[in-house]
């Protein structure tokens, strides 16, 4: 597929918009418009989105004018060339735009499809000799760092394309704990591989600070020698704080944007969970552990409410328990969960009038910890240590902590006058249900439904006393969907059947 120079026009006037757009054949000449503007802040609104090659853009225009529009790209896309467009009465605006770093201008009067086409291609061959200039081992990593971000022109992408001979691609990065200093350097690097693989290019991409990312080529039979040379660079260095990910093999340079987000990323998360291995390769990955129930953040609120903070504890870790070996889950959305049940721990305590001020002092020195760890046990023990700090003050020293009973008997005073079975009760808890039915006879001197019919029938006593309701409507109201049903097991608990208690016990006007 023909590619071309993508082209912005910014003009306020209508008619110059499109009087530029019908000068030229665009795509017959190697050029494509792909938006239009009337301002400077119209204009920043598109750049994002289509990351033009070239602007053509006015100097006067209301709102954002041509100078400030020049001074933003020139800051934020210093790759894309502007061409300004003027009268001759605004020539001291052209030279503060020169001064901005524009590549050519255009007087209005002049405007003509031969002026117009000279210019552009004045300033596509001074982007084409820019970029042969610049043919290097390193400006190859910027060309490549382009390609990844998405930005690269289309003459970088034809020189990564002609750059590279051989029919193999694969990602090497090395990176460590940026609170640390490592010893690697890229020239050990392209050493080690250079030694260990008989034809190979490799060019340093330059990504971030704290790693060293390569993209290297070779041929397909020496793939196998590629975790040879990693493992030597490593030995060579004699750093224990370095982590290696080598990712997915692929055939051409034009993966490589698609490659480093949905395959090296990947594999760089796993680093976090897997604190314990030096080298992560792409054939040699364990399996995430599967995803179980999402976490119940109501739940949590209501087991600090009811004070059962040993169950809530306990729950937190096991949940984050399971998410510490999802490989796959995305650092910033496990830090952040992290981040969040404290924040609502917080909340919680304030609400239920605790002390929080010390909490509240330490919570950004906690954000922070776990923002920065490196590795999965470095942010649980950080949220541990709020944890602990959490339990000393809703459980003062030999306290008698609330027990599984009294958590099940919460449950039932809650949630009565729903379908509450044993087998319901025993899910929720996570219990198996013959161990809960001997377990609650045990610990409370009868068994679940004698001990549901008590709390169902104490509180129809009270709806028959306070209320008009039909029998049959209270019988549904407290859990019985049988209103005979609901009248024998009132009989046999009162010794009454539920008119004459009412009969009995309710005040006469």
């Amino acid at each position: 597929m023909k590619e071309f120079y993508k082209v912005l026009i910014v003009d306020d006037e209508m008619l110059i918009r499109q009087g530029i757009i019908n000068y030229i054949e665009w795509e017959s000449e190697g050029y494509k418009i792909v938006g239009e503007a009337s301002n400077g802040e119209e204009a920043i609104k598109l750049l994002e989105s289509y990351r033009p090659h070239i602007i053509i853009t006015d100097i006067v225009m209301p709102g954002m004018d041509g100078i400030e529009l020049v001074k933003h790209v020139k800051e934020n896309y210093p790759d894309t060339e502007v061409i300004v467009l003027s009268s001759f009465e605004d020539f001291d605006y052209v030279r503060q735009t020169f001064q901005s770093g524009v590549a050519d201008y255009i007087l209005k009067p002049k405007l003509n499809t031969e002026e117009l086409l000279q210019t552009l291609n004045r300033v596509t061959q001074k982007q084409i000799k820019a970029t042969n200039v610049n043919d290097s081992q390193s400006s190859m990593g910027d060309i490549c760092k382009k390609i990844i971000e998405g930005y690269q022109s289309i003459r970088e992408m034809d020189l990564a394309r002609t750059h590279f001979p051989y029919d193999t691609f694969v990602l090497v990065e090395a990176f460590w704990n940026k609170r640390e200093s490592s010893k690697l350097s890229k020239t050990s690097i392209k050493n080690q591989l250079q030694q260990h693989l008989t034809n190979v290019k490799s060019h340093d991409i330059p990504l971030n600070e704290h790693s060293i990312l390569f993209l290297t080529n070779f041929a397909s039979n020496e793939l196998p020698k590629l975790k040879e040379a990693v493992h030597a660079i490593d030995k060579e260095t004699g750093s224990s704080n370095l982590k290696w990910i080598i990712s997915t093999p692929f055939q051409a340079i034009d993966e490589l944007k698609t490659m480093y987000e949905t395959n090296h990323l990947i594999i760089q998360q796993y680093h976090f969970y897997l604190s314990d291995r030096t080298f992560l390769f792409y054939d040699d990955l364990p399996e995430a552990a599967e995803k179980k129930a999402a976490f119940d953040l109501n739940h949590l609120i209501y087991l600090f409410k009811h004070k059962q903070f040993q169950e809530a504890f306990i729950y937190l870790n096991e949940h984050i328990g399971l998410l510490s070996n999802q490989y796959e889950t995305d650092v910033f959305e496990f830090k952040s969960w992290l981040e969040n049940i404290m924040f609502n721990i917080i909340v919680l305590l304030g609400n239920m009038k605790y002390d929080i001020q010390e909490l509240e002092a330490e919570k950004y020195h906690y954000f922070s910890g776990i923002n920065e760890a490196f590795h999965v046990r470095e942010a649980i023990s950080i949220f541990d240590t709020f944890l602990a700090k959490v339990e000393k003050k809703v459980l003062p020293a030999n306290a008698e902590t609330t027990s599984n009973i009294q958590l099940l008997l919460d449950y039932i005073e809650e949630n009565y006058d729903s379908h509450l079975t044993l087998s319901t009760l025993a899910d929720h808890f996570h219990f198996n249900p013959s161990y809960l039915s001997s377990y609650f006879s045990k610990h409370h001197q009868e068994g679940f439904s004698e001990y549901l019919n008590h709390v169902r029938i104490k509180n129809a006593r009270k709806m028959l006393v306070e209320t008009d309701k039909p029998i049959s409507a209270i019988s549904e109201a407290v859990g019985y969907s049988d209103p005979s049903y609901f009248t024998k097991v009132f009989r046999k608990l009162t010794a009454k059947s539920p008119s004459t208690y009412r009969k009995e016990n309710k005040p006469t006007n």
